[in-house]
């Protein structure tokens, strides 16, 4: 066999917005000008394999194989695809010398594997063995097959390591893009479950997989999708879910996410029988969810796996945890500087005997404690597992410690930054508490500048934000503003499933609202659908 280099691997068959567009390459009748064309495509790329060969040891039936070393199972290629063409087939004098019926003997006889497709763009099959397809291509016919035959490294399906849960499935997604949409398929057993396809990237041509059940699904949410996708089909590169999530986001320059990750398939189906939509990349670990509400990001799957009484309770702790992490080192600022009178007496004393000898104001000790803190977070995070966690830990101590030890810091302070990195380890949501902990700094500012007063100011001007913010055109902070009554029942409480909301809850169109940067960035907003069919895009 003979080899040639490899550029970057693309991926699918199908074709997608950006493919019908290309202009394609037609298949000639001639074996060695197709040839040509591929080893002329992918030069000095060495991983690239192919091989000529007479069909049955006729002379007058050429055929050649393309594909990618370590894309394509090769025992695969021997057995299903070598093995018949070579040895097992048996062709009569007519149907060697005409092509269609020796292609279509090939198609019904001597190809015994599962998925082959009939193609006549070179451009596809081309695209097709960077996905680990072969490429079959015989001569004097003006149509080639790809053949199912991927056998690139991929890990495993294994336990869900950032969404851990003690009751429920185990299971998280992986990278390869078909073993998460199994995953989803294996839950939703049913035909209204659809998976459109997007080939995204000019280089990375990563493919996108949008998710959702019709008929539940809100019509408008998934051409908004569509048209958003659409604009980003001409972009260099998509390499991961968050490419895709800075493209297509409502607010991009806010600190809170407007789309969710997860990387359990159980959410994903409780999602989508929301009427939310998914958004699977391939080579991502993690799956989009849209629209995000945010107190979505505060639910936890294990919420729903308990009992009633024991879900609410652990949902009002990660309230309380919230609530602590973002205010408690700002009140702690504003009240031991301008209100000390809302202390009662023997606290009082207390604070002030052990800040006996701190050289710093309260916001400068809370300031250097939490920029400590996170300092020792992300240093345990690039760490090995075992040594990260001790690290996070020993560091944590003997630093809190240490400042005491050198009256740098208060004892008090050293249990406000614990309390506060406790509270926010409550959150389920990775990606909710990014804005936590920004938030904090501000909040410490405004408290050191203007007390309690500027810690209100400070959760004004964040609550004014989040009402004003919106996920794919629905409010932020819904259905608590605006208020929905009957969807409270899964917002401050569990409650049981029997009593939970009988319609999904993105089901009713959003309303048309614009805002600041819309009309600068994509006129970013849920357009209603013009027409129905598969040409409507929200338009």
């Amino acid at each position: 066999m003979k080899r040639l280099p490899l550029q970057k691997p693309q991926t699918m068959v199908s074709p997608s917005s950006s493919e019908k567009s290309a202009p394609k390459c037609p298949i000639a009748n001639s074996l060695e000008q197709n040839m040509r064309w591929l080893q002329e495509r992918y030069i000095r790329c060495s991983d690239l394999v192919y091989r000529q060969f007479t069909i049955s040891g006729l002379q007058e039936l050429q055929g050649a194989i393309f594909y990618f070393d370590g894309m394509t199972n090769s025992k695969v290629v021997h057995d299903n695809i070598l093995q018949p063409l070579l040895l097992d087939a048996e062709f009569i004098e007519n149907d060697a010398e005409n092509p269609q019926k020796y292609f279509s003997f090939v198609k019904q006889r001597l190809l015994p594997t599962g998925e082959i497709t009939i193609i006549d763009d070179l451009k596809q099959g081309a695209l097709a063995m960077m996905n680990g397809d072969v490429l079959l291509l015989l001569d004097r016919c003006e149509q080639a097959f790809i053949i199912d035959a991927k056998g690139f490294p991929q890990r495993s399906v294994s336990n869900s390591e950032n969404e851990v849960v003690l009751r429920g499935p185990q299971e998280a997604f992986t990278e390869p893009l078909r073993v998460n949409t199994a995953l989803i398929r294996r839950r939703l057993r049913t035909e209204q479950l659809k998976f459109e396809e997007f080939i995204l990237g000019r280089y990375t041509q990563t493919v996108v997989e949008l998710v959702y059940l019709e008929g539940v699904a809100n019509d408008n949410i998934i051409a908004e999708v569509r048209r958003r996708l659409d604009n980003i089909k001409n972009v260099d590169s998509i390499l991961d879910g968050s490419c895709v999530e800075q493209y297509i986001e409502d607010a991009p320059f806010s600190v809170f996410p407007q789309l969710q990750y997860t990387e359990r398939p159980d959410k994903v189906a409780a999602s989508l029988l929301e009427g939310r939509v998914a958004l699977v990349i391939d080579g991502s670990p993690n799956v989009l969810l849209l629209p995000l509400m945010f107190v979505q990001l505060l639910q936890s799957p294990e919420d729903y796996y308990n009992r009633v009484v024991s879900g609410t309770f652990m949902r009002w702790i990660r309230y309380m945890g919230l609530l602590i992490a973002t205010t408690l080192p700002s009140l702690y600022v504003a009240i031991t500087s301008y209100h000390p009178e809302m202390l009662p007496l023997s606290l009082l004393l207390s604070i002030a005997t052990a800040r006996e000898g701190v050289p710093f104001p309260a916001f400068v000790e809370a300031l250097i404690m939490e920029l400590s803190f996170e300092l020792l977070r992300e240093a345990s995070i690039r760490l090995p597992g075992a040594i990260g966690n001790t690290i996070g830990i020993v560091g944590a101590l003997v630093i809190g410690e240490a400042a005491v030890s050198a009256h740098l810091v208060a004892p008090q302070m050293v249990i406000v930054v614990a309390i506060t990195a406790i509270g926010s380890f409550t959150v389920p949501s990775v990606e909710a508490s990014y804005p936590i902990r920004l938030i904090r700094f501000p909040l410490m500012l405004l408290a050191a500048a203007f007390g309690l007063y500027g810690v209100m100011l400070g959760l004004l001007a964040v609550l004014v934000h989040l009402v004003n913010l919106r996920s794919f055109g629905f409010p932020y902070l819904e259905p608590l503003a605006p208020l929905k009554l009957n969807e409270l029942r899964d917002v401050l409480v569990r409650a049981p499933r029997w009593l939970m909301m009988l319609r999904p809850q993105f089901r009713e169109p959003a309303k048309q609202t614009e805002f600041s940067f819309a009309r600068d960035f994509w006129h970013r907003r849920i357009q209603p659908i013009k027409q129905r069919g598969d040409h409507s895009r929200g338009q």
